[in-house]
């Protein structure tokens, strides 16, 4: 219940993180109704900066952290939250509700405890810095990185000494996540991708006809050109984004690096396309705006997506969502095969902001498992000399490289393309330079004819 005097916002805020503090690292993000904005974007920040927050806390926190409430440590999370990262919020306002919260459902002293530990964290904040000025900021234990491009001086050096734990506290990245970047790409790269998961992402708009002028002006004054030809920022609202939908049923909600899939397929000429993966039905949709004279065939095993794809299917003729069982009676096979599997989403942190903390090399070997047994369940469905196109939003060699040589192998055949798009954008970029990651290949079927699959 909301306290007497309480933002309500706030207060929302609090109650979905306290659902949320005893899953930490398995985050259920978006679960039940939405709260308003402000709360919305204090839940977001919460979980954008959840480690930054919660290593503040900590440093602050006379007790041992796993040993506090689940109430006190969701007010401390969100309030420290919207001390660091979000200045227009009160400080006295934040702290109030807060202490307001505890004691709501705890005894008295709970809420002493909760407003000691916030008046420190309010004295911590010596100033923003500017980039110049910060240098070297990963070798700083003071410096936090803001999403508008500049840093937070704190006043005291809580950070850890180490240098990627002190780049996970600083970018609320696991551990575990930075060293297999820096592993692979390096410790620059690393960073790069670190700070990108601070961003915002916006909402991109294109037009999937193959005929297209890649909408070129704009039809309103909330949609602005994106730095990728052919693509639109949206500013308006979900309401007004619904509507231009609906009066242009080729246009697709998409961002830049997920759009780049169904564009590798650009010079084939499929007569019958199946994406396996289908999820609500994006990429389904751009396959059978580029190829209309293609049957577009779509099937996923989850209910309410298959609901979703249904929906998205109707208006385009040449588009059918199929239930996974059905497929064994289909006529024949088909000569593009899409497989968009499900992945780590390591090139998506920005926009899926839990699931950064659920990465675990363990997790990853079990993603590359359920990927192969994709593959193989449907490779039975790809045509003699067809064509695969396999499709992630990692950035994981282990997920996507390695799985193309092994899906190649499988099939007899070769591979025709690869394409990684790193993600895009940095903090203090504009909206129109931010774009997601993605890799996608094409492969090509030797063999005249695969055993079938088991349906």
């Amino acid at each position: 219940m909301t306290q007497r005097g309480a933002s309500p916002a706030r207060n929302a805020a609090m109650t979905r993180i306290l659902a949320q503090v005893p899953h930490f690292p398995l985050l259920r993000f978006g679960d039940g109704a939405g709260p308003g904005a402000l709360a919305s974007a204090i839940e977001r920040a919460t979980i954008r900066h959840w480690i930054s927050s919660e290593t503040v806390a900590r440093a602050l926190c006379t007790r041992p952290w796993l040993e506090v409430q689940p109430e006190v440590r969701a007010a401390l999370l969100v309030s420290i939250t919207q001390l660091l990262y979000m200045p227009d919020e009160p400080t006295h306002a934040v702290v109030d509700d807060a202490v307001r919260f505890v004691r709501g459902r705890l005894q008295q002293g709970a809420g002493g405890f909760v407003n000691a530990i916030l008046r420190k964290a309010s004295t911590l904040r010596v100033g923003r810095v500017e980039a110049p000025d910060a240098g070297e900021w990963w070798d700083a234990r003071d410096l936090l990185p803001l999403p508008d491009g500049e840093f937070m001086r704190l006043a005291a050096d809580l950070l850890p000494g180490d240098p990627l734990t002190r780049l996970a506290a600083q970018t609320s990245h696991p551990v575990a996540l930075l060293e297999r970047w820096a592993a692979a790409r390096g410790i620059e790269k690393t960073r790069d991708l670190a700070l990108h998961g601070l961003l915002e992402m916006p909402i991109v708009v294109h037009d999937g006809a193959p005929t297209a002028a890649a909408l070129t002006m704009p039809p309103s004054d909330g949609m602005r050109p994106h730095e990728a030809s052919g693509h639109f920022v949206w500013g308006g609202s979900v309401d007004a984004l619904n509507e231009a939908l609906a009066a242009h049923s080729s246009w697709i909600v998409q961002d830049v690096a997920s759009a780049q899939a169904a564009r590798a397929t650009v010079e084939l000429a499929p007569r019958r396309i199946l994406d396996a993966c289908a999820g609500r039905g994006t990429k389904a949709v751009q396959l059978a705006l580029m190829h209309p004279n293609a049957e577009v065939w779509a099937t996923d095993p989850d209910a309410a997506r298959m609901a979703s794809l249904r929906a998205r299917s109707k208006g385009l003729p040449n588009l059918k969502a199929v239930d996974l069982a059905d497929l064994g009676g289909l006529p024949s096979h088909f000569d593009l095969l899409l497989l968009d599997v499900p992945c780590s989403n390591t090139g998506v942190l920005a926009r899926r902001l839990e699931a950064k903390y659920r990465f675990t090399v363990k997790a990853l070997e079990e993603l590359v498992r359920v990927q192969r047994a994709i593959a193989e369940h449907h490779l039975g469905l790809l045509a003699p000399n067809g064509r695969l196109l396999y499709s992630t939003c990692s950035l994981d060699p282990q997920e996507n490289e390695h799985q193309v040589k092994w899906i190649a192998q499988r099939v007899g055949g070769s591979v025709i393309s690869t394409s990684e798009w790193l993600p895009r954008g940095r903090p203090g970029g504009t909206p129109e330079s931010r774009t997601d990651g993605s890799f996608n290949a094409l492969i090509a079927s030797g063999r005249r004819g695969l055993a079938s699959v088991t349906r």
